[in-house]
């Protein structure tokens, strides 16, 4: 006896591959809107506000760097035989703090509060496009001045 087909085939590659697809994607937002919730670190920056400017193509951000003060332990600028890049690269997702950087005169020192994430979130899905670094900044404030002996200005 001949065994007969039911006339029955599985569904075509593309239509599995597509259902995998969106199964990984509704699997993989909420985890990475998850993580990126998470706090990885806290802390604060001053320096002086370098540049500010909004980048991307469909997911635009707001973005800005940090120059920190010239300090070294050693004296010497250099680690592993290279230079010590004293720059803050920095994200800003939310308009309110965006407004209160723009609003800082130039030159002036600034200490920015910031939350590091995990990882940089610029991917141009709805709710994932915040921020192109892991350093999110939520509040500013203008700081005293600064001066590499910590002697105050105006002062000999």
């Amino acid at each position: 006896m001949a065994a007969t087909s039911s006339g029955r085939k599985g569904l075509p590659w593309t239509v599995k591959f597509a259902g995998g697809l969106i199964v990984l994607l509704g699997l993989a937002i909420p985890l990475t809107r998850l993580l990126s919730a998470y706090n990885y670190s806290i802390g604060t920056r001053t320096g002086v506000i370098d540049k500010l400017s909004t980048k991307g193509f469909l997911c635009w951000t707001n973005e800005g760097q940090l120059a920190l003060p010239n300090f070294s332990k050693s004296g010497s600028l250099t680690q592993n035989k290279g230079s010590l890049d004293n720059t803050f690269y920095f994200s800003v997702p939310e308009k309110e703090v965006e407004k209160q950087l723009e609003a800082i005169p130039p030159g002036s020192p600034v200490s920015v509060e910031y939350h590091q994430k995990m990882f940089a979130l610029s991917l141009p899905l709805p709710f994932l496009c915040r921020r192109r670094t892991e350093y999110e900044i939520v509040g500013v404030k203008l700081a005293p001045a600064f001066t590499p002996d910590g002697v105050p200005p105006g002062k000999p």
